[in-house]
């Protein structure tokens, strides 16, 4: 579903308006929607994270192998006279 911008403000304008009737601040309902929206989905961030971080595990753990594997020698270098 789209909302326009100007259904978005006739909503916003109407919730500003009954939140000031009952002497609360926009803002500070805003700010408990987006607290309680997640805390709802707080399930779904920790997965998320999990993942990511598991992720993260993996690479740093694929690279260490490669870092072990490669090993860096120091080469002589012929010197040339001419």
């Amino acid at each position: 579903m789209t909302i326009s911008q100007k259904e978005l403000k006739k909503s916003k304008d109407l919730v500003e308006k009954l939140l000031k009737v009952n002497g609360n601040k926009y803002n500070d309902w805003l700010h408990q929607q987006h607290q309680q929206f997640i805390e709802e989905n707080q399930d779904l961030i920790l997965q998320a994270l999990s993942a990511f971080t598991g992720q993260e595990e993996k690479e740093e753990k694929s690279e260490s192998k490669v870092n072990e594997q490669v090993s860096v020698r120091p080469q002589s270098i012929p010197v040339t006279q001419n």
